[in-house]
């Protein structure tokens, strides 16, 4: 058994697919791990993936605790306590689903979690705020000495055809991240954005392989400690 993961979706820049991921990866975990507990956690205050997977999800696996500019002391701290009891709990997976702008209220839950997930288009315009919140996290842990969270970033709304991430490879050797598989087809996730029915209901698609691509990516390296462990041994 494996001691509980977090995972927390979030970018500086907005519409770059955040809650649109954190739906589609919470839904298929849930696929995947029947027996475990796999929860949604959305600080955003528009709400969407709470919205969009609420109708799917038992009471005790999703919440809405929005967070924005204002300090919220009583949606942060059921956020930590949520956090550090799912943590605390075996084989159990959180994805926190954030809203854009810089870390702000919410650093110290990025700080608790195993890793943060974060999307990213390979247009210059997104790329280049992407790595400057990349940039803050790297700057918090060094303050804090640690390695954790690990920085996964996922190029998103890709070409089909694209077998070239050299654009992104560069922007990330100013940081510490490491590259996921890509999504390219959105538009797939969008059409059915209104009436969310899961993995399922998108079977078949070039996304369905994508967002399934992805979940065992995670379920490698995060879930199963992989990325704990190389980190620790370098």
């Amino acid at each position: 058994m494996n001691a509980g993961k977090a995972i927390f979706v979030g970018n500086i820049k907005g519409g770059v697919g955040k809650s649109t991921l954190a739906v589609y990866l919470t839904d298929y975990l849930r696929q995947r791990y029947q027996r475990r507990s796999v929860m949604l956690l959305d600080t955003d205050p528009q709400g969407t993936s709470f919205e969009m997977l609420q109708p799917h999800s038992r009471a005790d696996d999703i919440k809405f605790l929005p967070i924005g500019d204002r300090y919220d002391g009583v949606s942060m701290t059921t956020l930590d306590g949520i956090l550090r009891r799912m943590l605390a709990q075996d084989d159990a997976v959180t994805i926190v689903d954030t809203g854009a702008g810089k870390l702000g209220n919410v650093w110290q839950m990025a700080m608790l979690c195993s890793t943060v997930l974060v999307p990213t288009s390979m247009s210059w315009t997104d790329l280049r705020p992407t790595i400057d919140f990349i940039k803050e996290l790297d700057d918090r842990k060094e303050d804090y000495g640690v390695v954790n969270p690990h920085v996964i970033v996922v190029p998103n709304r890709t070409s089909p055809s694209q077998k070239n991430f050299g654009q992104l490879a560069e922007a990330l050797e100013e940081v510490n991240a490491i590259m996921a598989p890509p999504i390219s087809d959105l538009s797939v996730a969008r059409s059915h954005s209104r009436e969310f029915n899961g993995i399922a209901s998108v079977a078949g698609t070039r996304f369905s392989e994508e967002i399934e691509r992805l979940g065992e990516f995670i379920i490698d390296y995060v879930i199963s400690g992989e990325l704990d462990r190389i980190y620790q041994s370098a």
